[in-house]
């Protein structure tokens, strides 16, 4: 679950629905709950994009020096953007 786990280190950090700060015993991490849970969300995206074969720079936008492209049925190539 995204809300338990760290998005500084990865461990589970268990917790109520009733504590809503994230407090990581192992990196000293402290944020809101549900800050911790759309950063571990947001990362899994990432990695699901970069898994199908989309580059995703650290700037978090498509690179321009590689361009995600998808042929046409013209034959041309287009730049796809997801932001």
């Amino acid at each position: 679950m995204s809300i338990q786990e760290c998005s500084g280190c990865g461990i589970k950090v268990p917790k109520t629905l009733s504590v809503r700060t994230h407090e990581c015993p192992k990196c000293g991490l402290s944020l809101d709950r549900d800050e911790n849970a759309a950063i571990n969300i947001l990362n899994r995206a990432i990695e699901e994009l970069q898994a199908v074969g989309l580059i995703v720079s650290a700037c978090g936008g498509l690179g321009d020096s590689q361009p995600a492209k998808q042929e046409t049925s013209r034959k041309e190539w287009v730049q796809l953007s997801l932001f």
